[in-house]
């Protein structure tokens, strides 16, 4: 029988949780305007850390240790554990966001545009902190300005009350680009959607190590 490399689904694995926990706050803020802040930073941080030293780094941690992906890795459990895909939110936007990063990916004008956003709202990050208002409605509008260009949009269902809330909006926007960030690496380390279902039980040991 072929044996996966275990560190290859290891990285995998994080870079997954990592995105399932972007969703997982997206379906959060507008569902009930609340949110964990630690999660919320872990995944906007990883947008910045292009030049990380390991993946357990592009999410605050360290080997077989990375506390605050806890909320990614806990949704990414429950996905490996049914037999079935989750009829969820959070995990329809993920799917959303592998494809908008698979047409990101081909399209080389969008993705200079991005990464010199990117450099610029980074360069501001030596006046805000990571979770500014400031530094979150520029996350969101590079989202807006790239990724909501093509035709095919992720559609955020939740309470009216908080998606009528521009904070709330910016927010969204910017954990979708954090997503399309965890996507990206995903794809970077071999990822691909039949490996979710061939390499499930070595991916939910992987899980259960990490929490």
């Amino acid at each position: 029988m072929f044996n996966p490399d275990s560190s290859k689904i290891y990285k995998q694995t994080i870079a997954f949780a990592g995105l399932l926990q972007a969703t997982t706050l997206v379906e959060q803020i507008a569902c009930n305007g609340n949110y964990d802040n630690d999660s919320f930073t872990t995944s906007i941080a990883s947008i910045f850390k292009m030049d990380a030293i390991s993946v357990e780094d592009v999410y605050s941690g360290q080997v077989n240790f990375i506390p605050n992906l806890a909320l990614g890795m806990k949704q990414l459990q429950q996905v490996l554990e049914q037999n079935r895909p989750p009829q969820t939110d959070h995990f329809r936007y993920a799917l959303g966001l592998l494809h908008l990063e698979s047409k990101l990916r081909k399209n080389t004008t969008l993705m200079e545009i991005l990464s010199s956003r990117l450099q610029k709202t980074n360069d501001n990050l030596s006046h805000f902190e990571m979770t500014h208002e400031r530094i979150i409605a520029s996350l969101a509008h590079i989202y807006e300005d790239t990724l909501s260009t093509f035709r095919y949009r992720i559609h955020v269902n939740g309470n009216r009350l908080y998606l009528e809330n521009p904070r709330n909006v910016n927010k969204i926007r910017a954990l979708l680009l954090a997503g399309v960030r965890s996507a990206m690496l995903w794809r970077q380390l071999g990822g691909k959607r039949w490996g979710m279902l061939l390499y499930r039980r070595s991916m939910l040991e992987v899980t259960k190590s990490l929490l």
